[in-house]
């Protein structure tokens, strides 16, 4: 019936035409807002209404068909709350009366001469806009309360007085009340002795409008138990800049206090770990400065933690020592790993000889941060050599410890993971974990031995053989759609990830297989997040235990000569190769499940500037944004100019356009063959003596993570053109 946008369109009801067309004429004189329509019959005048936009109505009082009170009856039976000023000739305090009984908005008496037609004007102007003030006003009560009622946080709302007007489900559930237990009562109800000092003074705060908008701090539920919960708050001022209400927003953070906890505890006992070692260890960056070292540092040298904290490497030697040290950290940041011997100078003057062995490390481009490394006395060679024996015991015992976490991790596993080997071409289930035990309902016995295509719909079975299992034998990364069964029939809708399976000589034998469950999707990112935690447990808890443990046990080959070292590191190879698969398995291939916003030029000239780019050019065409993992998405661009650059040389030029549904990227290299373009995604493939053959796999399980395509044709120019399409385009 309406649609106001600043203008003011009126429909002017009057039985005498000739004045209804001057009064509207007037009107429309008084501000080019007004629009006036004139209409004589009431009846036509309700058909319009119903039919066309208006703000307001201005009516006569006496009419033949039905008089100006019977006509707003009728209107108020469809609109009530629409703009209806009553302008009558008829002036009487009955009329006026009855007018305000029935709910006119504004009644006005007809005068002579034509100032009363400002008035009317002005009146018009008033019942229009106070009319949208209170469609607005309910509008903004109603989005407040929509996000009052469905914000992810716990939500409280508070008067002047700091006492609880409302609340809602979230705050219910993390402080275990209900509404009737909280509403009026002030936050001493579940704040403990112990915090309501430091409360008071956050609660004194926000009523004078000064601070407290952050606090963190225990509070306690109903049920006696206690929480940590984090809490962001609002003040809401009058037009005198009194405080007439405050909003909180607050989340339970106890576990991730208790994960903060347990990480600040972890340090620790890395720190101590590392300080047990009979040797020296230390990490410096790329200039020689110590950023890390155990205690046997300041204990060998004389010089204290502060003093080494502002110390560079070279300065613990002189001489030809000195240079024996420049050169290895040279060696090993071009290398990535060197031996050498020096002798490090204490501050008695005492020179003292240690085999130094440093690795490089890098970040996840792959430029180095720094060195690790080992430093040991070899002062008394002889006498290490026999403690050497002993301590192939002791690599023998955190061997088994490590396997020991390591199959404590592989049952801990957030999805179903099994274990398969290749018996007469089928996959044999030869170990799963007691995740996928529990889903599917089996005894462990039943499913060890067993068939995995027993645990398969027979649509999953049939492709099971053409589908993942035989690309992981061939060596590749597998994630598919498949649908298991459990005892009681019911089936489990999974996406599989699959990575062959090796053993210490890279020889395949069958697959590591994980299946997430997806029956109901909100779990996939659960899930994901788990995953996430899993490999940092798995790359940390093992993967540093372990590399300790290879390094002892190079050290124990060099010096001693034990047939239990060659089963030490066959035991160490075999850890480290199902690691791999199973860090591999977890982190390629996830499915994206928080994409955001990307704009592609400020992304792609970011990625070009990460890239080492020699002579080559960049084109760009392209001015969209897409919805994207941020960091993923940085990887399809990094390997694709990579590729670029490996396969078109130096100069070669690169040009980013858009698509209709995507985008592309092409160079004017040699191109890629047409015999091989089914192929240049498979992990290993490579035309490039300088590359690994992974570069462009990870471009398609991410391009594949997030439901896109990805195809290989002829540039422009004859060289490669990888075309990316079925994207969200952000507008």
């Amino acid at each position: 019936m309406n649609n106001y946008n600043g203008s003011i369109r009126t429909l002017y009801v009057d039985d005498d035409p000739e004045f209804a067309r001057m009064a509207a004429t007037f009107v429309e004189r008084e501000n080019n807002r007004f629009d006036v329509e004139v209409e004589t019959s009431t009846d036509e005048a309700l058909d319009r209404l119903g039919s066309e936009p208006f703000d307001c109505i201005v009516s006569d009082y006496e009419m033949p068909t039905r008089n100006g009170l019977e006509f707003l009856q009728a209107v108020r039976e469809e609109y009530p709350d629409f703009p209806f000023i009553l302008y009558t000739g008829k002036g009487s305090e009955e009329v006026a009366s009855d007018a305000i009984s029935a709910g006119v908005t504004d009644y006005l008496q007809k005068k002579a001469g034509t100032s009363q037609y400002t008035v009317l004007a002005n009146r018009i102007r008033n019942a229009v806009d106070n009319y949208y003030a209170q469609i607005e006003l309910a509008e903004r009560e109603k989005r407040l309360n929509l996000f009052f009622e469905q914000s992810p946080l716990g939500v409280v709302e508070w008067d002047d007085q700091f006492n609880i007007v409302r609340v809602n489900d979230v705050a219910e559930d993390i402080l275990g009340y209900t509404r009737a237990d909280l509403l009026g009562q002030s936050w001493e109800k579940f704040v403990p002795d112990s915090d309501r000092d430091e409360i008071a003074d956050v609660v004194s705060d926000l009523l004078e409008n000064q601070g407290g908008y952050r606090s963190v701090n225990e509070n306690i539920q109903k049920d006696g138990d206690r929480v940590i919960c984090e809490w962001h708050n609002r003040v809401v001022t009058d037009e005198d800049d009194e405080v007439v209400a405050v909003f909180s927003q607050f989340q339970d953070i106890t576990e991730r206090k208790k994960r903060e906890q347990e990480l600040h505890e972890e340090q620790v006992f890395i720190q101590r770990s590392l300080d047990t070692l009979e040797d020296i260890f230390y990490f410096v960056d790329t200039d020689g400065n110590f950023q890390r070292w155990n205690s046997k540092l300041p204990e060998l040298t004389g010089y204290s933690d502060e003093e080494i904290g502002s110390m560079n490497a070279l300065e613990f030697f002189e001489g030809e020592h000195r240079e024996a040290i420049s050169h290895s950290i040279q060696e090993i940041l071009e290398t990535g790993s060197h031996v050498t011997v020096a002798k490090i100078t204490t501050t008695d003057g005492q020179q003292v000889p240690h085999e130094f062995r440093g690795v490089r490390m890098t970040n996840d481009d792959e430029e180095p941060t720094g060195i690790i490394g080992i430093a040991r006395d070899i002062t008394e060679r002889r006498e290490r050599e026999r403690q050497l024996e002993q301590q192939t015991e002791e690599l023998e015992q955190l061997a088994t410890k490590y396997e020991v976490q390591y199959r404590t991790l592989f049952e801990e596993a957030p999805v179903m993971t099994i274990f398969t080997r290749s018996e007469d071409g089928q996959p044999i289930i030869e170990d799963c974990n007691s995740q996928f035990v529990e889903t599917l309902g089996y005894d462990e016995d039943a499913i060890i031995g067993s068939k995995l295509a027993d645990f398969y719909t027979p649509e999953s079975s049939e492709s099971l053989l053409s589908g993942g299992y035989s690309r992981s034998l061939d060596g590749q990364f597998a994630r598919e759609k498949r649908d298991l069964v459990t005892n009681d029939g019911e089936v489990i809708e999974t996406i599989l990830r699959a990575v062959p399976r090796r053993t210490a000589d890279d020889d395949i034998i069958g697959t590591v297989a994980m299946y997430m469950d997806i029956t109901e999707r909100e779990s996939v990112k659960r899930a994901n997040e788990r995953l996430e935690e899993f490999t940092s447990i798995v790359s940390h808890d093992l993967r540093n235990p372990l590399n300790v443990a290879t390094g002892r046990l190079e050290l124990a080959t060099e010096e001693c000569d034990s047939e239990h070292l060659d089963r030490l590191e066959q035991a160490l190879d075999r850890m480290e190769a199902l690691i791999d698969d199973l860090l591999t398995l977890a982190r390629e291939g996830r499915e994206v499940t928080d994409a955001q916003p990307v704009d592609l030029a400020t992304m792609i000239n970011s990625c070009w500037e990460n890239v080492e780019t020699k002579e080559a050019v960049l084109i760009t065409n392209i001015d969209r944004g897409v919805r994207a993992d941020r960091s993923r998405l940085k990887q399809v661009f990094e390997n694709l100019f990579r590729n670029a650059i490996e396969h078109g040389g130096a100069d070669v030029t690169v040009t980013v356009g858009e698509l209709d549904d995507g985008f592309y990227i092409e160079d004017d290299g040699p191109g890629i063959p047409s015999s091989e373009r089914d192929v240049v995604f498979e992990a290993g493939y490579s035309r490039s003596s300088e590359g690994t053959g992974f570069g462009l796999s990870i471009v398609e399980q991410v391009v594949t993570a997030h439901n896109w395509q990805i195809r290989v044709t002829d540039g422009h120019d004859g060289g490669a053109r990888f075309e990316i399409t079925d994207i969200e385009i952000d507008t």
